[in-house]
């Protein structure tokens, strides 16, 4: 341990340890290297604070930002202004400008409209035209004479209707007259009549006939009440006795139609069953024919070879031909038993496709008598090699290895004997240039040499020489489904007595007929169809005879319902004629009552009845006269009215003759207008186009005064959408900054929280800590020293590494319990103690000489957890530090995203966490040296621990 050199770290703890109390557990440790880098580790609390300074100088920081975007936008609007209004102004002008050339194309409209006018009128200017006018004018002066002299009339007759309109009326005032003295004797003789009442009607009687009156209305409706319900009554009994005989009816149909229903359902099941021997009886003859059909071609070549009646070659090619389509034959192909599937559906052996192939039989006859050529006919043994060479195409169009060589194939299913016939037109042209090849078609060529020297040619007319082959005498055809028909003709095996295409058909007609029974399956297919009809209509009668059962018992509910509906409103109307029976005998008793009392008072009141009687006669009278006065007041009001009428007629025709005569004279006055444009045509004219002229230069004038006010807005648009771009811009900054503000200020107000939450807490555990002062607790775990480098760890480019290995072998081992914890030290090592106190002190002093000769911190490493934080000059509040560049030997440190300051304008105040610079934080001031070593205290005690200097500890 003596010869161990300690570096400035080790004094710089031992300096902190001597400054700082060693009970401050918060405070963490700091080391350096040989390269002086240091890494700084504040408490909790600082770390805290350090979160508050940070994020208020990211708030003044957005403060900023949004003050100058602010700045900005104010600037940008104040600059758009201009260009704005002088847009606005400019676009009053264009449209001022448009108004004024829509105003000039419209004058310049008419005077285009009264040019066109002077100049029709112009070609009109003849002499004749001018005589004419003249005798027009003329005609008309006597017109205008006529028409004078019968408005003059139409007065006259005005006049007198005036006159006996006057004389009606006087008599109307008359008439109304004598009405109002009629009406006035009318109102005396009311007067009298209610006078003459009103004695009669105190003496009680009116009362008496009244009670009379109304004693004899309720007999009348109790009557009546009773009529109705004796009709009612009736009525109902009636309609009982309909609804019970409806009712036995409907029982009656009920059981009809319940027996409709056993019955129809008996006969579903017998259709039912006959269906199914229909179905059976058709598949019966089906699974028959399915099994005659499976034996295809071989069935019909094998029928025919044992038919005894048939010659004996027909039955020799038919065995041939067996046994080909068989495989049994001795030359069957290879791919026999791959490509042919006897009797198979779309097999070229089937029933069904030897039938396909008997249309083309013909046709090879009839392209060879076309051309002259010998009629071929059928070789039982060509037809069953032409069927297996069509199985072998499968999937392609290629000659297969087959018993003989002499084939034709082609995928055109419509019409195959054509589609080989088109190469007769390739062998023209082959003719034409070698004249030689017509010797091909002579019976005394042979084909088969000329495929032998011509082969390419072959390739392309092959099939038509085939077919005009003048040798043939027989052929065969078969046909695979939808892919191949292919020829065959059989040079080997000679068949002297070949069947004629008729013959062949007549003779696979009658076999294909007897082995498919068509006409016996059609039957029993019309027989299945008709037995499924036959149930269909048995099923939907038990259907109809159940929905008939329904009906019938809706019916018969609605019936029963019916009559007890009746039956209770019989009971409901006997009950109220037994009551109104009563109520009659009480109303009689009643009337009998009331026309007694009257007898008793008309007998009281007998002189007052006669004054009422003479004065209602009276009133009578001078009602009538009143009548007789309106009579003749009505009728003077219809004189007057016709007087009226006769006089409106007289004014209608003094205004039409008015009418006329102004019409008459606007007429004479358009023809001395028309005659005054015919003498001065050319005159008009003349003035006419110097207007246009004039009207068109202004147009023009318009239109270009339009096209330059717009050019000078269009300029001034494209200044009007810059500046409003750049306002825009500014705009969307401002929101960005603002939006940044407000969540730097959330940030904020988080670590002011988490701070004041902090110091809630230190100071409650303070208080705890007062009260347990006097009974600390033995720490029981060594000091956490996994944060200290020691001395002898080296370092990988200025960055600090952290301890791995385990103390030095020099120190002691230690025993430590759940009580106690003891450790042993040599004496060596306690002088040791002395020695780095004092080398503590020597290199603390050399160490503060050193750094006042620089106050700028060189930032290696800032991680997000870490800060450096400065103060910027004029201001007293930190702000972390985010690194720092050198441009042209000045330092700049980056205190925010987008800003850099100089070193010359800031001095580092804090570090906080793990971060790594070259030089100790110092700005010409010793005391913030002596509070950032501070902080090391506890740090000492565990690497005096770390190097070997070891002290015995108690329970404190």
């Amino acid at each position: 341990m003596k010869g161990l050199k300690y570096t400035s770290l080790a004094v710089a703890a031992l300096t902190a340890t001597l400054l700082a109390s060693t009970n401050n557990s918060k405070v963490q440790a700091a080391t350096v290297d040989k390269n002086n880098t240091v890494t700084v580790a504040k408490s909790d609390k600082e770390k805290l604070q350090d979160a508050v300074n940070q994020a208020q100088n990211s708030v003044n920081n957005a403060q900023a930002s949004v003050d100058s975007k602010k700045s900005a936008l104010t600037d940008a609007q104040a600059q758009a202004k201009a260009p704005n209004d002088a847009c606005d102004a400019q676009q009053a002008k264009v449209n001022d400008s448009q108004k004024n050339l829509v105003d000039k194309q419209a004058i310049a409209k008419q005077a285009q409209d009264k040019l066109d006018s002077a100049s029709t009128v112009a070609k009109q200017a003849t002499s004749e035209n001018i005589q004419k006018t003249q005798k027009n004018i003329a005609a008309q002066q006597d017109a205008i004479k006529a028409a004078k002299q019968n408005v003059s009339d139409a007065n006259a007759d005005l006049s007198t209707a005036h006159s006996q309109l006057a004389t009606a009326k006087q008599k109307q005032a008359d008439a109304q007259n004598l009405v109002n003295s009629k009406e006035a004797a009318k109102k005396t003789a009311d007067n009298n009549v209610a006078n003459a009442e009103t004695a009669v009607k105190n003496s009680g009687l009116d009362e008496a006939k009244q009670n009379v009156q109304k004693v004899q209305n309720a007999l009348n409706d109790i009557k009546k009440t009773n009529a109705d319900n004796e009709s009612v009554l009736s009525k109902n009994q009636a309609v009982l006795a309909e609804n019970n005989q409806k009712i036995a009816t409907v029982n009656n149909n009920l059981a009809a139609a319940n027996k409709a229903v056993v019955d129809a359902q008996n006969n579903v099941n017998a259709k039912q069953k006959a269906l199914a021997d229909a179905q059976q009886a058709l598949k019966d003859l089906q699974d028959q024919v399915a099994q005659d059909q499976a034996s295809g071609a071989a069935g019909f070549f094998k029928a025919i070879a044992d038919n005894k009646d048939n010659s004996e070659s027909l039955r020799e090619d038919a065995q041939t031909a067996y046994e080909i389509v068989a495989g049994t034959y001795q030359k069957e192909p290879s791919w026999y038993a791959q490509r042919v599937h006897l009797g198979a559906k779309n097999d070229a052996t089937s029933i069904e496709e030897m039938k396909n192939v008997l249309p083309y039989l013909p046709k090879v006859n009839e392209a060879r008598t076309s051309h002259n050529r010998s009629v071929l006919g059928i070789s039982l043994t060509d037809m069953a090699v032409a069927m297996i060479d069509a199985d072998y195409q499968t999937g392609w169009l290629d000659h297969p290895d087959s018993l003989y060589q002499s084939e034709n194939l082609t995928t055109y299913m419509q019409e195959p004997v054509q589609s080989w016939m088109q190469e007769e037109e390739t062998w023209n042209e082959m003719v034409k240039e070698h004249p030689e090849y017509a010797d091909v078609l002579n019976s005394s060529y042979n084909i088969y040499a000329f495929f032998a020297n011509h082969y390419n040619e072959y390739l392309q007319v092959g099939h038509f020489l085939n077919l005009m082959n003048p040798e043939l005498t027989h052929f065969g055809m078969g046909r695979l489904d939808d892919s191949a028909v292919s020829w065959d003709v059989n040079d080997v095996l000679d068949v002297s007595n070949p069947l004629s295409v008729e013959a062949y058909t007549d003779l696979f007609n009658k076999y294909s007929k007897d082995v498919l029974k068509e006409d016996q399956l059609n039957t029993l297919k019309a027989n299945v169809a008709t037995a499924n009809q036959n149930l269909v209509a048995a099923q939907n009668a038990v259907k109809s005879a159940q929905n008939n059962v329904q009906s019938l018992q809706a019916n018969l509910a609605e019936l029963n319902n019916g009559s007890t509906k009746i039956n209770k409103a019989i009971s409901d109307t006997q009950a109220a004629l037994a009551k109104g029976q009563e109520n009659l005998e009480f109303e009689q008793k009643q009337l009998d009552q009331a026309n007694q009392s009257l007898a008793d008072i008309q007998a009281k009141v007998g002189a007052k009845e006669k004054a009422l009687d003479d004065a209602k006669a009276a009133q009578a009278k001078a009602a009538e006269a009143v009548a007789q006065a309106q009579t003749v007041l009505s009728e003077a009001t219809a004189a007057v009215k016709a007087s009226q009428a006769k006089v409106d007629a007289a004014q209608n025709d003094v205004q039409a003759k008015d009418n006329n005569l102004k019409s008459v004279q606007a007429a004479l006055d358009s023809l001395n207008q028309t005659l005054n444009n015919l003498e001065n045509a050319q005159s008009n004219l003349s003035d006419a186009q110097t207007a246009l002229n004039k009207a068109n230069d202004d147009v023009t004038a318009a239109n270009k005064a339009v096209k330059a006010q717009q050019l000078i807005l269009d300029t001034l648009k494209e200044s009007k959408s810059k500046a409003d771009a750049q306002v825009t811009n500014a705009s969307e900054e401002l929101k960005k900054a603002e939006a940044e503000l407000a969540a730097e200020q959330s940030k904020l107000e988080a670590a002011k929280a988490r701070l004041d939450a902090f110091n809630k807490k230190e100071t409650e555990n303070s208080h705890k800590e007062s009260s347990n002062a006097e009974n600390p607790v033995t720490p029981t775990n060594k000091p956490d020293t996994s944060h200290v480098v020691k001395p002898s760890d080296k370092t990988d480019e200025g960055n600090t590494v952290k301890p791995t290995d385990k103390p030095d072998s020099h120190s002691e081992a230690s025993t430590t319990n759940s009580s106690e914890t003891t450790t042993t030290a040599t004496e060596s090592d306690v002088k040791d103690t002395d020695t780095v106190k004092e080398n503590a002190k020597a290199d603390l002093k050399t160490n503060n000489k050193s750094e006042e000769k620089s106050s700028t911190v060189k930032i290696i490493d800032n991680s997000d957890s870490s800060a450096v934080s400065v103060v910027l000059n004029g201001s007293n509040t930190p702000v972390k530090t985010f690194g720092e560049k050198t441009v042209n030997g000045t330092t700049y440190y980056k205190v925010s995203a987008n800003r850099w300051v100089k070193d010359d304008k800031a001095h580092v105040v804090a570090v906080t966490g793990n971060v790594t610079t070259n030089k100790l934080p110092q700005t010409g001031a010793k005391n913030e040296l002596i509070a950032a070593l501070s902080g090391l205290a506890v740090a000492g005690t565990t690497l005096v621990s770390y190097l070997g200097i070891n002290r015995k500890k108690k329970n404190n």
